[in-house]
């Protein structure tokens, strides 16, 4: 009886662990844990007011199009929303940068266009970098000198008026972008009251314990905040949580983020659901059809998945022709944004007389314009003909892109789930299947080889449809990322930061000298006057062990050697000049020891 009795206060003594949790989470985890709750609360609250009320604007106006004298009547809003939203490119305009393939850095406004480009963006700007150290610069406050809430404020209007006037294009990418802006704008420094004694008020107190301090911090803040956006359209949140992760990790795992983003990801989907009654999923879903796992599915699968493959390449090269055309050819902001939204408005006609003509359907319009979602929702009712599912594909892509290219503020992620869909769609009727069995492995693979997020992509496919989708989905990965070759619409998206680009047309080389310049010194040559540029280190051979040794900040006096290699910065043009008469170097050395 004694042993019993004292396992019986034991086990009551252990119940202190119950009393005592707070104190296993250190501060740190505490006011991340808070953090991504109120941010959750907070981008669920403008994400979900975006959402409602772009699509009530664009079926008001859809309704007065179709029920106007002529459907011409739709130039009147596209070209007013591309007015809009060049007048709010221009008020109080930052510019953000991304790198291409090729290390050159190019020149983003903060509101037009792919917003989740912008995101990505504004996302490493508070890492160390080298530009950073250059310009004295470093930790969160470099985030903190650009817009915050009013970059999220501005997106929201450009948002709402080029999608609700009928711009062709989706939310999620914007969101994305009012999602970072607003969680960096919570914890920006603000001035606070301080009494006569110096000591810190309660709001004092709570804003130093509340904003973050260090990269990482806000970092995790910024990740929750893209995450709570995507929970919020999608209505899945796992799969939100690990969308934000790839897109500004690619294939790096970030675990801690991943929990926090996840925290916010699962408040905006409760919210979501709270409000709209348990239907937080885009698409509606009358039957879920359950797909075979017969050989000749699986052979349908792999045809659809090159299919979606073929189709990611071509929209990827396409997009690069409509930005030279519009950004190269039309530097002026408002007949920029005047043209697209004509080019828009024109695939939209064509698509709707084509389609009347021939009697194929009555929702021309909507094959082409708004976020495109209804359309997606009459492919998985089995209404798309084979026919009407390749126009809507080839049109939607073209007035997609005319639309974010010339500076409209939409996203391609929606348009990514579409163009699957419609491929899906014609492949269905070909084969006999449910629309349903194929829509869903082709949104797989469309995320998957144009977006670049696999993780996310099954994420989606089972919380969105159901785990039956599990092995399909999977096969489709597996497919689209052979044959999609790491390929992404998203330019900023990276894995690694090694570029030699450090800030827009200045660079970092190294180069290795002519032979001709052994034993000589910088003064000698007269490096500085003679090529414009600044010698910023040397890799010598000269160490003890045999191996090359960097040595920065190099005394013009220093002798170098044969197979020595300059650290150079400088302009890329000045840059491109000295690489040019090294190998004249190289040929007049290489033609001597042929002589």
């Amino acid at each position: 009886m004694k042993s019993i009795g004292n396992a019986l206060l034991d086990a009551v003594t252990h119940l202190n662990i119950v009393r005592n949790l707070p104190k296993y989470f250190d501060e740190e985890e505490q006011r991340l844990a808070v953090q991504s709750i109120i941010i959750g609360v907070v981008v669920w609250a403008i994400v979900f007011s975006l959402k409602t009320a772009v699509h009530w604007l664009f079926e008001t106006v859809l309704h007065f199009i179709e029920n106007g004298p002529s459907p011409w009547l739709l130039f009147l809003p596209l070209l007013l929303g591309a007015l809009i939203v060049a007048w709010l490119a221009k008020l109080r305009p930052s510019t953000l940068y991304y790198r291409d393939k090729a290390d050159h850095i190019h020149e983003l406004n903060d509101v037009e266009g792919d917003g989740l480009e912008r995101a990505i963006s504004l996302y490493y700007t508070s890492e160390p970098s080298f530009e950073q150290a250059l310009t004295g610069q470093e930790g969160v406050e470099v985030r903190w000198e650009l817009p915050t809430i009013s970059l999220a404020i501005r997106k929201f209007l450009a948002t709402l008026v080029t999608l609700g006037f009928g711009g062709s294009g989706g939310l999620e990418a914007s969101v994305t972008l009012i999602g970072e802006s607003v969680s960096a704008g919570l914890f920006k420094p603000r001035n606070l009251i301080v009494t006569d004694s110096q000591k810190l008020t309660v709001m004092a107190r709570f804003w130093r314990w509340w904003q973050p301090n260090k990269t990482d911090h806000l970092q995790t803040a910024q990740l929750s905040g893209i995450a709570a956006a995507i929970a919020v359209l999608l209505g899945t949140p796992f799969a939100a949580a690990f969308f934000a992760s790839e897109v500004m990790y690619r294939y790096r795992p970030v675990i801690e983020k991943l929990v926090y983003a996840l925290i916010s990801a699962l408040v905006a989907f409760f919210l979501t659901d709270l409000v709209t009654e348990g239907h937080p999923v885009p698409f509606d879903i009358e039957f879920l059809y359950v797909p075979p796992s017969t050989w000749r599915y699986f052979a349908v699968l792999l045809l659809l998945g090159v299919c979606v493959s073929l189709v990611s390449q071509y929209f990827r090269r396409l997009r690069v022709s409509f930005e030279h055309g519009f950004y190269d050819r039309q530097p002026n902001i408002w007949r920029r944004h005047l043209l697209g939204a004509f080019v828009t408005g024109a695939i939209a006609l064509t698509v709707h007389y084509i389609t009347q003509y021939f009697g194929l359907t009555e929702h021309g319009l909507e094959l082409v314009l708004g976020p495109g979602e209804s359309v997606v929702n009459m492919a998985f009712a089995g209404e798309l003909t084979i026919a009407v599912a390749l126009i809507a594909l080839v049109a939607k892509m073209i007035a997609t892109l005319a639309t974010i290219t010339s500076g409209g503020s939409a996203g391609l992620l929606v348009p990514t789930l579409f163009f699957g869909t419609m491929v899906a769609s014609a492949l269905a009727n070909v084969f006999g299947y449910e629309p349903m069995m194929l829509i869903v492995p082709a949104m797989v693979a469309s995320l998957v080889s144009i977006a670049n997020i696999p993780m996310a992509a099954i994420m989606f496919a089972v919380e969105a449809f159901g785990s039956v989708y599990m092995v399909p989905a999977l096969f489709m990965m597996v497919i689209a990322t052979i044959l999609a070759h790491e390929q992404t619409i998203y330019r900023t998206q990276r894995e690694t930061f090694e570029n030699r680009q450090i800030l827009p047309g200045v660079s970092v080389r190294r180069l290795a000298i002519p032979a001709r310049w052994a034993n000589r010194t910088l003064i000698d040559i007269d490096f500085r006057r003679r090529f414009d540029l600044n010698v910023i280190g040397l890799m010598d051979q000269r160490s003890e062990n045999g191996r090359p040794r960097m040595r920065l900040g190099t005394a013009s006096s220093t002798v170098l050697e044969e197979d020595d290699i300059l650290v150079v910065l400088g302009r890329d043009d000045k840059l491109g000049e000295l690489e040019a008469f090294f190998e004249v170097e190289y040929a007049k050395k290489k033609a001597e020891e042929g002589n």
